[in-house]
């Protein structure tokens, strides 16, 4: 299963920021619906610590406002029909120490098949959720799921679509759900829930679904380059506690395109965590170094103006030996000049984000 959650991270980068790219195109060929869906799950209850919300059975409603993309320039950049809109979702876990939570998210959604009787989808959704109960020392110290009332929340979901009419149609999906607060503050075990939705869309104005010809990569045009940058973080040592400790570190990577919006990178980094530092500390550990380095290998999709990565990183020096040997890392970066990228990106240890940075990158061709 944590080979799932880490599937599911890295499929909805791949498809969440294709929007970026879609929300530039002004008007195009497209049609608007809007969609009601109820769901039901389970928690999984994925370590040790989060066994207290095992057996607990989510129960979801959902409302959508979508828009399926149908002009040619949309068409070329997956070779499908991608939806794109948001979802407002109201979920009670079922449990009286997760409590319930209300999200809204944008998604995107490529579907296969669009216009015929029956057609698939991958679902991606990437946004906020308000959670009720969140971890307190003394009202709920039980919670080890959570410990904001505001939380990141993504989804990744399978969809089987059947077209009653023009306007109506039928939905089907299985989802993977995850929350986290990207290690901003612990407790942060997160919420891992699969679920099982039914649903139903109505269309405002249907239009005749378009055929075209996906356009080919010229490997000629194919970029090169290097990027250097540096980021900070912050974070806590202990759940509960108010004081944060500084993160500071750099990266380096060189990148190489293969497809229109695919490229291969290879990097190393290093960092200084002063939070490490002080858990060393109160260990009585003052003779070592809270310094990481790490080599890392991965893929990036570029969106426009939107680069969103996916590596893998192997500790070369981790001299603490409080973090296991390989990790992973999920950015997001902007490109606000010729050269010049800012961004974040998560550090996670399996299925657990061990801080979220902010990131100044400088890109050379």
């Amino acid at each position: 299963m944590k080979q799932g959650l880490h599937f599911m991270r890295y499929v909805i980068g791949c498809l969440f920021f294709v929007i970026a790219t879609i929300a530039v195109k002004g008007q195009a060929l497209s049609e608007r619906s809007f969609g009601f869906a109820a769901e039901r799950g389970f928690i999984f209850a994925h370590s040790q610590d989060v066994q207290n919300t095992s057996g607990a059975n989510p129960l979801g409603i959902q409302l959508a406002w979508n828009k399926q993309w149908l002009d040619e320039a949309t068409w070329n950049i997956c070779g499908c029909f991608p939806r794109t809109g948001w979802v407002l979702q109201y979920v009670d876990y079922d449990n009286s120490i997760l409590g319930r939570s209300l999200h809204i998210a944008p998604y995107i959604e490529p579907y296969w098949g669009y216009g015929n009787k029956f057609s698939a989808s991958i679902k991606a959704i990437a946004g906020l959720s308000y959670l009720t109960n969140p971890y307190h020392p003394e009202k709920n110290p039980a919670n080890q799921s959570y410990s904001l009332p505001v939380s990141g929340y993504v989804a990744l979901g399978f969809g089987l679509h059947y077209r009653v009419n023009p306007t109506i149609q039928l939905n089907a999906y299985g989802f993977y759900n995850h929350i986290s607060n990207g290690g901003i503050k612990d407790p942060n075990k997160g919420i891992n829930w699969p679920t099982l939705q039914l649903g139903i869309d109505y269309t405002f104005a249907p239009v005749a679904v378009p055929t075209y010809k996906r356009t080919t990569f010229d490997k000629k045009q194919a970029e090169r380059y290097w990027e250097i940058g540096g980021y900070w973080s912050s974070r806590t040592v202990k759940a509960g506690e108010k004081n944060r400790w500084h993160i500071w570190g750099v990266q380096a990577k060189r990148g190489w395109q293969v497809a229109s919006i695919n490229d291969l990178t290879v990097g190393a980094e290093l960092w200084y965590d002063y939070s490490l530092k002080e858990r060393m500390r109160r260990q009585g550990e003052l003779d070592v170094l809270p310094l990481r380095v790490g080599v890392l290998g991965g893929h990036a999709f570029r969106m426009g103006r939107f680069d969103f990565s996916q590596q893998i990183g192997v500790y070369v020096y981790n001299p603490s030996g409080f973090f296991p040997a390989i990790y992973q890392r999920y950015g997001l970066l902007y490109r606000f000049s010729q050269q010049w990228y800012a961004g974040v990106n998560v550090l996670a240890h399996g299925h657990v984000a061990n801080f979220l940075d902010f990131r100044l990158a400088h890109r050379l061709h």
